[in-house]
């Protein structure tokens, strides 16, 4: 699979709950500063904030975005 394909699968469920390329380069911004700047709330709260209060199928949407980017990291 080329590179760009990847890319669209990883983030296939938030497109499929209804996200826009805005909404979704949204959470992956909030995911990486969080990440830079995480504190000690721990791994589940930095994974979780970008979508808290979101609706249940976001929610769900990004759990498996984020099961798709580990996924991705045995691919190199």
């Amino acid at each position: 699979m080329r590179e760009s394909e990847l890319l669209c699968w990883v983030v296939q469920p938030l497109i499929d709950a209804g996200l826009s390329r805005d909404e979704i380069e949204g959470l992956l911004v909030v995911l990486a500063f969080d990440a830079i700047v995480m504190d000690q709330e721990g791994p589940v709260a930095l994974l979780d904030a970008p979508v808290r209060g979101q609706p249940a199928d976001v929610r769900t949407a990004w759990v498996r975005t984020l099961g798709r980017m580990i996924a991705l990291e045995g691919t190199d």
